[in-house]
C-alpha cells in the first residue's frame, strides 16, 4: 500500500511515522521549501505524549521539553482562581502536561522520519481519484499517485477544499499574539490569567525560555506594524501581575506573532473513497483546551492502525472517520465554549465566572481534565 500525506506539520509527520511502523509505504509532501514550524510554544497533554512515546520518541522528547510543576488560572491582579499541581495531575492522568518550542518538537519528528521521503516545495493544487488510486498534483508541476491520500495540510486545507467537505472558517471574535522570551523559569507558575475580554497565558519551555500568548476581543483582520505591537500589548497588560509585563518587555518585537483565531463547525464526513483528512484539516479547533496538536496525534495512531488492519482502503478510512469524528466534535465544541467564557468582557459576568472557578471542587476539575487529556482510546493499536 502506498500512502501520500499532504503536510509535514506535527500531524502529518506523526502519521507518517505511525504508518511506517505498521509497514506501510509513505511519502510526505510539504508546500514550504524548508521544514520549519512557525510558532512560539506548544503544550502536549498526556493523551498526545503517550501516543508519541508509543512510537518510541520519549528519549528525544525528554531532551527538548519542560515540565511545569504547578499550573494556575489567575485574575489580572494575580489572585489564584484555580490551581493544579504536577503530582495531583500525574496521579490522575498518568503524565504531566509538557511544553515545547514548536521548532524543537518538529525537529524530533523530522529526525525520527529520516528514512521517510519528505518532499519540500510541493504545494498541493488538485486531487483526483479513481477506483485504483489517488493522484495529487502540485504547483511545481509534479504529481504523485498512491493508494491513499491523507490531507494533513492545516486550517486552510487544499485537500479539504478539493473534496468539497462543508464548513467554512468561523472567526472566534478574538485575536492572539504569541511570543517567546528569555526568562529564568525557576519558580514560575504556568497557566492563564483572565481579564475582561483579554487573557494572558505562559509556560516555561526548554532553554530558559518562556512561551506566552495574549488575546483580545477585536474585529477580524486587524493588524499593527511590529514596532507598535509591544506598545499595544503594554497598554492592554502593563498593569497585570508579574511576570506578564516583564515577559512582554523581554520579547523582541519582530518575533511576536499575531493570528486571528478560527475554527470550523464539526462535520459528518472528512473524506470519500481513498482520501481522508487529519488534524486541523479535518477538525480545526480554537486553542483554549490545548488539544489541536494532541487530537492530530490521536488521529495518526487510529488511522495507521485501521489502514494496516482493515479489509480495504475506503472502508478503513470511513471507520477511522466514524471513530474520530465524535471525539473531535466534542472537543471542538468544548473549546469554543471555554473561549466564549474566558473572553467575556462584561465585568459583572467576569466576577461571576471567577467566583465559579474559585468555588469549583478540585476533583471536578480533574475529572473534566481526565476525560480530555487522560484519554487512551487511540493507544496500543
Amino acid at each position: 500500500m502506498k500512502t501520500n500525506v499532504i503536510g509535514a506539520g506535527i500531524g502529518g509527520l506523526t502519521t507518517a511515522l505511525a504508518l511506517e511502523q505498521k509497514g506501510i509505504d509513505v511519502d510526505v509532501y510539504e508546500r514550504s521549501a524548508v521544514l520549519t514550524d512557525v510558532g512560539a510554544g506548544i503544550s502536549l497533554w498526556p493523551n498526545a505524549l503517550k501516543a508519541l512515546y508509543q512510537l518510541g520518541l520519549r528519549p528525544a522528547l525528554d531532551g527538548v521539553s519542560f515540565v511545569s510543576m504547578d499550573g494556575a488560572v489567575r485574575n489580572s491582579d494575580g489572585t489564584v482562581l484555580s490551581r493544579t499541581t504536577a503530582d495531583q495531575f500525574i496521579a490522575r492522568l498518568g503524565l504531566p502536561v509538557v511544553a515545547f518550542h514548536p521548532a524543537d518538537l518538529l525537529a524530533v519528528l523530522v529526525d525520527a522520519a529520516r528514512d521517510i521521503a519528505i518532499h519540500t516545495g510541493h504545494e498541493a493544487r488538485d486531487v483526483e481519484q479513481d477506483a485504483d488510486g489517488v493522484t495529487v498534483r502540485f504547483a511545481n508541476g509534479a504529481g504523485a499517485r498512491g493508494d491513499v491520500l491523507i490531507g494533513a495540510d492545516g486550517l486552510r486545507s487544499v485537500v479539504r477544499d478539493r473534496l468539497g467537505v462543508p464548513g467554512g472558517l468561523k472567526y472566534s471574535g478574538y485575536t492572539a499574539w504569541r511570543g517567546t522570551a528569555p526568562f529564568e523559569p525557576a519558580g514560575l507558575m504556568a497557566g492563564e490569567t483572565l481579564g475582561s475580554g483579554q487573557r494572558f497565558g505562559l509556560a516555561p519551555i526548554h532553554g530558559n525560555r518562556v512561551y506566552w500568548y495574549a488575546t483580545d476581543n477585536v474585529n477580524e483582520g486587524q493588524r499593527e506594524p511590529p514596532i507598535e505591537t509591544k506598545t499595544r500589548l503594554t497598554r492592554l497588560f502593563g498593569d497585570w501581575h508579574q511576570p506578564i509585563p516583564e515577559l512582554i518587555r523581554s520579547t523582541a518585537e519582530d518575533t511576536i506573532l499575531r493570528n486571528d483565531i478560527y475554527d470550523r463547525d464539526p462535520v459528518e464526513r472528512w473524506g470519500s473513497g481513498r482520501i481522508t483528512l487529519l488534524g486541523d484539516a479535518a477538525h480545526p479547533m480554537t486553542p483554549n483546551l490545548g488539544q489541536g496538536a494532541c487530537q492530530a496525534i490521536e488521529d495518526a495512531l487510529v488511522l495507521s492502525h485501521l489502514l494496516s488492519t482493515g479489509p480495504d482502503v475506503p472502508s478503513s478510512l470511513r471507520r477511522y472517520e466514524s471513530e474520530r469524528i465524535p471525539r473531535t466534535r466534542s472537543i471542538v465544541n468544548a473549546s469554543r465554549r471555554v473561549g466564549a467564557l474566558f473572553q467575556v468582557d462584561s465585568r459583572a459576568f467576569c466576577w461571576l465566572r471567577n467566583l465559579g472557578l474559585r468555588m469549583m471542587p478540585v476533583e471536578m476539575t480533574y475529572r473534566s481534565l481526565k476525560d480530555l487529556g487522560g484519554y487512551e482510546g487511540h493507544l496500543n493499536r
